[in-house]
């Protein structure tokens, strides 16, 4: 934007400002010259006069080119600036409530104008011109279609999320019910070791019946087990049954302990699979050197860290692998990705060197895996952080082109083809914006 440049012109009460070349700074501003040259009327309490034909923007009272562009610069935050971004390319949108918004040409982002202030009642009755040709129509459809399918995709990635809640809950509880049965089962063997061979013979009670007791009324609730072990019966059968029958109660016996061996086996595989299975869900849900990546980096410098994601002692089987697992460590998935961007932009930077496009292209695809899978709800905001790494030079304009460019770049970390074209048709309004600046820098 050129620097605006006043004249002072008269004397007395009739002095005023001529703002020179306010038809350059309002069209590097892609809005009206009537909106700034009214904007400095109602900041600065004076009366303001813009004429079309001749391009002159006067505003009553000596005002200097300094006061000027900072009354210009509330005017850019207020009515330029993407409240999402920062991105000053935006476009100005009145609604039919008569309200005015700002949809941002790169992160896609609509920011709702504060109405309170004296320059929108200006811009209602004057509104701006509105562009409705074949291009604009596309654009809303395709932004239509970015919004049905994000929905698409959370909706997706929810149910995804409650039916893995569902079975690592259902594991859970089979393996507590595994743990509880084989626990009872072996205080249940114990018992039958303590307990003699022999069983005692029983009591006439016709004849010696049981003298009662205090502590008889107190056990009246308690349930007696009858020893059911496999020793225990064959001992009952000598001492109740003829040599014969003893014998074939021995002969099934032998089969009960063979049944019971294999019913013992089968648990105890079952039991070792439930383990094994309750690992491997563990594993899933985080490698452990993300938490390693996460411990060193709350203790170390950016340097350190970013040299530690490449060392042997991470054990991370290639650069890129590193860089994926330093993107699940740093952010909170319970919180806005963007701001966590900026605020670890200077990490991120080093663990992915200017000179080095293969990690950057690598920090795009972990962090299109990480919008996609760990933190789903940041899925429609890609735009807004992918501005966030071209503005902290993360990553290369070249290197965001490429990665838009190709939905299989993020395969490796295991996005499927779906899902990666889900992810850049919610880019696109970045990826549009940044080709077109490319190409108006080719052209100059």
């Amino acid at each position: 934007m050129p620097a605006i440049q006043s004249k002072i012109e008269g004397r007395g009460n009739g002095i005023k400002t001529n703002v020179v070349n306010m038809v350059d700074v309002a069209k590097a501003l892609a809005r009206p010259p009537a909106y700034t040259t009214k904007y400095f009327g109602c900041e600065l309490g004076a009366q303001t006069n813009w004429n079309d034909k001749t391009g002159t923007a006067i505003v009553n009272g000596a005002h200097d080119a300094a006061k000027l562009a900072d009354v210009l610069e509330g005017f850019i935050k207020r009515f330029v600036q993407c409240f999402s971004c920062g991105n000053p390319e935006t476009v100005v949108n009145v609604s039919k409530r008569d309200t005015i918004h700002l949809k941002c040409k790169a992160c896609g982002a609509v920011s709702d104008v504060d109405m309170r202030h004296k320059l929108t009642t200006f811009i209602l009755k004057n509104p701006p011109e509105k562009k409705s040709d074949k291009k604009d129509k596309q654009l809303r459809r395709a932004e239509m279609e970015r919004e049905q399918e994000g929905a698409a995709l959370d909706k997706a990635a929810e149910e995804e999320k409650k039916r893995r809640k569902a079975e690592k809950k259902d594991k859970k509880e089979k393996k507590d019910k595994k743990e509880k049965k084989s626990k009872s089962k072996k205080s249940k063997d114990d018992d039958d070791d303590d307990k003699p061979a022999g069983g005692s013979p029983e009591r006439d009670s016709a004849s010696e019946p049981e003298p009662e007791s205090d502590e008889d009324d107190d056990d009246d609730d308690t349930v007696w087990a009858t020893d059911t072990s496999a020793a225990a019966m064959a001992a009952r059968a000598k001492e109740q049954l003829t040599d014969a029958s003893a014998a074939m109660v021995e002969v099934a016996t032998e089969e009960l302990e063979k049944k019971a061996s294999l019913e013992a086996k089968r648990l105890a595989e079952e039991a070792a699979a439930a383990e094994a299975a309750a690992a491997e869900s563990s594993e899933e849900e985080e490698d452990e050197r993300i938490a390693k990546v996460r411990a060193y980096a709350a203790k170390h410098d950016d340097a350190e860290t970013a040299a530690y994601l490449v060392s042997d002692a991470l054990g991370a089987d290639s650069p890129a692998l590193g860089i994926h697992f330093l993107v699940e460590a740093i952010f909170d998935d319970e919180k806005p990705l963007a701001p966590q961007v900026k605020a670890k932009i200077g990490l991120l930077k080093k663990a992915c060197a200017a000179d080095a496009p293969a990690l950057q292209l690598a920090l795009l695809c972990a962090i299109e895996l990480y919008v996609t899978e760990t933190a789903t709800t940041e899925f429609k905001k890609i735009a807004v952080v992918l501005k966030e790494l071209y503005d902290g030079d993360a990553a290369e304009e070249d290197v965001i082109l490429k990665w838009g460019a190709d939905p299989k770049s993020a395969k490796k970390f295991g996005v499927d083809a779906k899902t990666a074209e889900a992810v850049r048709k919610q880019a696109a309004p970045f990826l549009e914006w940044l080709q077109q600046s490319d190409e108006d820098s080719d052209s100059d």
